[in-house]
């Protein structure tokens, strides 16, 4: 999820699956579903003047826009990463908790509600704790950060500044959430609650000394339980293939993300250059599969 901005600082990285390769400081012109009307009527010369100024556009998770999505594209350079970023899942959550759960899968409700008695069976003591005003917005980022240095992902944590989380705080447009156990902060969620009461994911993550314990799907679980706490009618997660996203969520729509820039420049290699890359993988990927390594191969990248 991107704040509205002209011009933001961007990482590009170069990667093989999960293994980081390189990390490239970059500016980026952010597009998403919030301000693609700035952009809709920008003529070719408009396009490319912008171009000039920026390494690149980076469009996130938008509708579906033939005419805009070939105008942008035209001429020029683009990396659209793997077919899991053309579906964004969300929970819809209109008809409340109680007809959700029902038309959950038996086999998903069953190893839910087991998964979540047996967490709050390890612990004395659980509890899950919102945030959403402006001086608590420090006590949850530094509990994010802490829980983030232990998940599996153990990377640069992709989050938005203070200021604006801040700034939405103070419209009454941000909601983080912390599920600690025994006082120990172990799994976070946090994102924007928009004026049609979506909550739309800005990050989340989990202690990875506690994956055994499932900690991100009970704190999931008690958001979609507890909705109405905060009038939430649907949960956007998002782009991708997580199996969390696969248990939870009811609905998806078909979705644009991609990463733009002018032929010939310096991105447009390095782009070119993934590509190779996410090819390669996909081939080791494609034999581990056949020679069931796939599970032990995603073990080994993510002890990295």
């Amino acid at each position: 999820m991107n704040i509205n901005l002209p011009f933001q600082s961007h990482f590009f990285l170069l990667r093989l699956g999960l293994f980081k390769i390189a990390k490239i400081k970059s500016n980026c012109v952010a597009i998403n579903q919030s301000n693609i009307h700035l952009y809709k009527d920008y003529t070719q010369c408009q396009i490319n003047d912008f171009l000039k100024k920026t390494d690149y556009f980076k469009i996130d998770d938008i509708n579906v826009n033939l005419n805009f999505i070939e105008k942008f594209e035209t001429g020029r350079k683009v990396y659209k990463g793997n077919n899991s970023n053309l579906i964004n899942y969300y929970i819809n959550l209109v008809d409340g908790y109680d007809n959700y759960i029902a038309d959950m899968k038996s086999k998903y409700k069953k190893e839910l509600r087991r998964e979540v008695r047996r967490f709050y069976e390890a612990f004395e003591s659980v509890t899950i704790v919102y945030f959403n005003k402006s001086d608590e917005v420090d006590t949850f980022m530094a509990d994010m950060k802490n829980i983030h240095s232990k998940s599996w992902k153990k990377g640069t944590l992709n989050e938005v500044a203070k200021a604006s989380v801040t700034k939405l705080t103070s419209q009454g447009e941000w909601l983080g959430v912390v599920l600690y156990a025994n006082g120990k902060p172990i799994s976070y969620m946090h994102g924007i609650l928009n004026s049609d009461n979506e909550y739309l994911l800005i990050n989340n993550g989990y202690d990875d000394d506690y994956k055994s314990l499932k900690s991100g799907k009970v704190l999931i679980s008690k958001i979609i339980e507890n909705h109405m706490q905060f009038d939430i009618k649907a949960i956007d997660f998002g782009s991708g293939s997580s199996t969390y996203k696969k248990i939870f969520c009811n609905d998806s729509n078909k979705i644009y993300s991609s990463l733009i820039t002018s032929k010939g420049s310096s991105y447009a290699f390095l782009f070119q250059v993934q590509i190779w890359l996410d090819n390669f993988y996909m081939f080791i990927k494609r034999i581990s599969e056949k020679l069931n390594f796939a599970h032990k191969l995603r073990k080994i990248v993510r002890s990295r």
